[in-house]
Parts: structure tokens; C-alpha cells; sequence
């Protein structure tokens, strides 16, 4: 079986009952620190590692301080576990020099098990773009993409150049998004989720055209799973309301191939640099 980049990067090792040590890395890094959706990834594989129940259905994190590279803690308590859900909080931590550990991220999921698809289900209509093999690349190595090393672990398309803020002229909707797979042919899972929930740049961008270089660092993240991943490539779409007190929200949605909405999720968001 081969060592996919993101199970390397998110492997744990239990060492007592709700207790994980693991290896955090850089290469998941965007902008100034490391990727909020590849630290979701993290956590997640520890809380599922606990259930008995095999799905996601909810997670919310809140990134607490920056995290480094290197040895990390990750804690899962269960807070309650029932016969068709169970909710879990977890802690990631990371000692700082000689002195005790300080947490970086920390968060609670619940778990299930996702039905299949209903008579009576509904949901808003899949994006109308051009299929992957229709869009065009993202270069990790062009422009402000050579900031990001997450962007060299993924396969990321668009259907127009400028459906990324950096290959944009003039400012535009604070939209953003395309089609998203991991690089390595990894097949994707419920891990991927957040991951690909968080891995294009802010939507707000397209509106403001003003990055700073630390980008704007996510606070919270909530995702919410609707349906099992199906397919190997997803269309992560995100759109931006709000921009206001230095703070910037962004909803996402995610969609297999085959148009079934995967998850969905919002964030909420640091935004430093001018914004006129």
C-alpha cells in the first residue's frame, strides 16, 4: 500500500485510552502557518480512531495559537455516546520549550452513521462549471501560489485563470473555488473534507485584491457532512457576505463528480490588510 502524503502527515500513535502522539509538518503550510483544513485532518483521524460510529456528520474547530513542526498531543474525550450518535471534544497540543503544553487547536465532532440518499431529499443544484478534465490547472509553482506548499500536495482546477484572485485584473465577486483532488492519488475519504473545505485562497480576496502575506488566518471552522465521499475529484465552491470589524466570514460547499453535496461549511476569519 502506498505512503500517501496526507496519512504520513496524519499519523497517530495511541499511547493510552483517548491519548495520541503524532508528527505535525510543514509541508501542509499556506501563507504564514500551517493549513487550518490539514489540522482538522489531524484531530479528525484521532476522534474517529475513538468512535464506534464511523462517520463525521459535524466538527467545529477553533484554531487556539500557531502550531510548529514536530512532536504534537492529541486528546479526544467522549462527552456523550448514544446508540446512533456520539460527540466527542478534542485537544491538540504541542509543549512549548521546557514548559507545559499549550494548546492549538481544540474543537468537538459528532459522529454517526450517514443514510443514504432519500425520496424526499433535497439540496440546492450542483455549480454549473466545466468538469475537471475541462478546466485549467492551478500552477503551484507560478505567482503567489509558491507560498503555499499545501497547494504542491493537490490537483486544484479552474474553469478561468481568473477564478484565483492572483491571476485576476481588476477586483471582482468574493467567490472562489474549483475542483479539487489530492496529488499523490490518494483516494479521498471523510479526512479530505476539511481539507478541501480550507485549502483554496479566501474567497475574499477576489473582492479586495489586498492579501496580506499572513493571508487571513482562520479563528473557527465548521463543517458539516451531508454524504459519504463518492468520487475522486470535488468541487469546492465558497463565498464571502461579510467583511466587517476586521473580520471576514466564508461559506464553502463541497460536491462529488457526480453532483451529490458532500459537506458544507463556514468559517470565520482575521482579515488584517486594507481594505480600500
Amino acid at each position: 500500500m502506498p505512503d500517501y502524503e496526507l496519512d504520513v502527515a496524519t499519523a497517530l500513535e495511541r499511547t493510552a485510552p483517548g491519548s495520541y502522539s503524532g508528527q505535525l509538518t510543514s509541508r501542509w503550510d499556506v501563507g504564514g502557518g500551517m493549513n487550518g483544513g490539514y489540522l482538522a485532518a489531524f484531530c479528525l483521524r484521532g476522534v474517529l480512531a475513538e468512535s464506534a460510529l464511523p462517520d463525521p456528520i459535524s466538527m467545529t474547530l477553533h484554531y487556539l495559537s500557531r502550531p510548529e513542526p514536530g512532536p504534537a498531543h492529541l486528546r479526544v474525550e467522549a462527552m456523550r455516546i448514544g446508540r446512533g450518535h456520539a460527540s466527542f471534544r478534542f485537544d491538540l497540543l504541542q509543549l512549548v520549550g521546557d514548559r507545559a503544553e499549550q494548546s492549538r487547536v481544540g474543537g468537538v465532532v459528532l459522529t454517526g452513521r450517514l443514510r443514504e440518499s432519500g425520496l424526499l431529499d433535497f439540496a440546492p443544484p450542483p455549480p454549473a462549471v466545466p468538469g475537471p478534465d475541462a478546466s485549467h490547472r492551478v500552477d503551484p509553482s507560478s505567482g503567489a501560489a509558491r507560498a503555499a506548499r499545501l497547494w504542491q500536495r493537490l490537483d486544484l482546477r479552474v474553469a478561468s485563470a481568473g477564478d484565483v484572485y492572483f491571476h485576476r485584473d481588476e477586483p471582482g465577486e468574493p467567490r472562489g473555488g474549483g475542483w479539487t483532488r489530492l496529488a499523490d492519488g490518494r483516494p479521498p475519504d471523510a479526512l479530505c473534507v476539511p481539507l478541501y473545505l480550507d485549502c483554496w485562497p479566501p474567497a475574499v480576496f477576489a473582492r479586495t485584491m489586498r492579501p496580506q502575506l499572513v493571508g487571513a488566518p482562520t479563528l473557527e471552522l465548521t463543517v458539516h457532512w451531508r454524504n459519504r465521499v463518492r468520487t475522486d475529484w470535488h468541487y469546492a465552491a465558497f463565498e464571502t457576505r461579510m467583511l466587517a470589524g476586521g473580520y471576514v466570514d466564508e461559506e464553502g460547499e463541497l460536491w462529488s463528480s457526480d453532483g451529490t453535496l458532500i459537506a458544507a461549511s463556514r468559517q470565520l476569519a482575521r482579515y488584517s490588510g486594507e481594505t480600500a
